[in-house]
């Protein structure tokens, strides 16, 4: 598929831990449980098949979020529960959102009781359908353990401490002190780096801000050359940022880095590249595209397990130097407009910023959420733009 550097971050959250705990609190409506149960695998992140009154929904397992999160806006189901939280958005910016409760999610042969989410619609343009809400790291503090098998589609939940002993034995494995969301180190040539593990952040790798690169290695002569030398690129973007307060367009310093290596515990991670025009620290679900996962609830560990059972893989996910930003409101020409960094791919194929993506292997890009479902559902292998004089431009990727 076309990587693209900035456009749709599709979750989105950091919390601030100001909700008292009462109005977090849910129930769980069976103990020593064992359940399995069949998922949808969208560029590694999880979507979790449930019922809500009577109806499946789509809800991504987000290990970013503290609570759940409600994409769709408030529903007349749902119960309030008086509280409200504050919110980080992926713009770094703050809103308060109120905390609701849905009476009963039906989660395989589990029903989750008066699960607590925050609800806000601002996401809904962007995620296109893709989910409906999201399920929280909350879960996990509640005490279940999950094994998110990527390979087979499957989810197996417990309560039971110690059942994937035996599966963990061996494999990479994160370790994090934090209760609410897990936070872990990455090893990179210049550094390790404290981490999100974010499967929210859908298709997505690293994201290492330019802003804490340099704060980083202003003190540190050593890691500003490691920097430099492991620097293919430097550019100017404009990146466009969604998140709760709607969203922007920011011009960003952005440079590309070509990593041999990354280490995360055992798992060595080859040929990374890695774009800093971003404004968080963490890792995306692209980790498990070629990886299962177990989160182990009572020992607050994270477990990689490689699905074709090597602890050294080939990542490979250099960017053609081209992403993507919605065209202003009431532009006839097109609905998404490139941005192309000099000295790229995409670049030396006659792309430049400002052409309009028209079609990708065929299929016409009407608005942003056909070029979103298109993108994370299809390798892309042909694309045809038109520049804003009408020129059209047809690339074999």
């Amino acid at each position: 598929m076309i990587k693209r550097t900035a456009l749709l971050v599709l979750l989105l959250l950091a919390l601030l831990s100001v909700t008292a705990q009462k109005s977090r609190a849910f129930a769980i409506d069976r103990h020593h449980f064992v359940d399995t149960m069949k998922v949808e695998i969208i560029d590694g992140s999880v979507n979790v098949p449930v019922e809500i009154e009577g109806k499946i929904r789509r809800l991504m397992f987000d290990t970013g979020a503290e609570n759940g999160f409600w994409i769709a806006g408030e529903e007349e189901w749902m119960k309030s529960s008086g509280d409200s939280v504050m919110v980080i958005d992926s713009q770094n910016k703050r809103i308060r959102l109120p905390i609701l409760k849905i009476p009963s999610i039906k989660m395989g042969s589990i029903t989750l009781e008066d699960y607590p989410v925050m609800v806000h619609d601002a996401m809904s343009g962007v995620v296109c359908g893709m989910f409906d809400g999201a399920l929280g790291y909350d879960l996990v503090a509640k005490g279940l353990s999950f094994k998110l098998d990527t390979k087979d589609s499957m989810m197996i939940v417990t309560d039971r401490r110690g059942f994937f002993a035996k599966e963990e034995k061996g494999q990479p494995t994160l370790k994090y002190r934090e209760k609410t969301l897990p936070l872990v180190f990455v090893g990179f040539p210049f550094a390790n780096v404290k981490m999100l593990f974010d499967l929210g952040w859908v298709g997505g790798w690293f994201d290492l801000p330019e802003y804490w690169l340099n704060r980083w290695s202003a003190n540190n002569p050593k890691m500003r050359q490691t920097l430099d030398e492991l620097t293919v690129r430097r550019d100017t973007i404009v990146s466009t940022q969604y998140g709760l307060s709607g969203r922007v367009n920011d011009t960003l310093v952005e440079r590309t880095l070509h990593i041999p290596e990354v280490k995360m515990e055992g798992l060595t991670l080859n040929d990374v590249w890695v774009s800093t025009g971003t404004f968080s620290v963490k890792v995306g679900s692209a980790i498990l595209k070629h990886n299962s996962l177990i989160i182990n609830a009572s020992k607050r560990k994270l477990i990689l397990l490689p699905n074709n059972g090597k602890l050294e893989q080939e990542v490979g996910n250099e960017k053609r130097g081209i992403s993507f930003i919605p065209a202003e409101e009431g532009d006839t020409i097109g609905a998404v407009k490139a941005v192309v960094g000099k000295g790229t791919t995409a670049y030396s194929k006659g792309l430049r910023t400002g052409d309009y993506l028209i079609s990708i292997n065929g299929i016409p890009i009407t608005d942003v959420c056909a070029y979103v479902t298109i993108s994370s559902r299809e390798k892309v292998v042909s694309s045809v733009f038109r520049s804003p004089d009408g020129t059209l431009k047809e690339v074999e990727w």
